[in-house]
């Protein structure tokens, strides 16, 4: 059973942002790294009727942790 998702954007202050709402996990994570990318800003995933929130995704962190360990080597 493919599930709905709603995806939403997390600020540096706190604050979020509803995004979008998505059918099916796969689609609903390839929405949230799309969005991810063209903002920077960290996204999240909830189903709102089976109560579950999947763990946020950053483009900025992601980036950030390659330049550190590139550097380091």
């Amino acid at each position: 059973m493919r599930r709905d998702f709603d995806v939403f954007e997390k600020f540096p202050d706190g604050s979020t942002l509803w995004r979008a709402s998505v059918h099916g996990q796969y689609e609903a994570r390839r929405k949230m790294h799309e969005l991810a990318e063209q903002s920077g800003s960290e996204f999240f995933l909830i189903d709102i009727q089976a109560e579950i929130l999947l763990p946020p995704t950053s483009t900025r962190k992601s980036s950030q942790s390659l330049n550190v360990s590139a550097t380091a080597g």
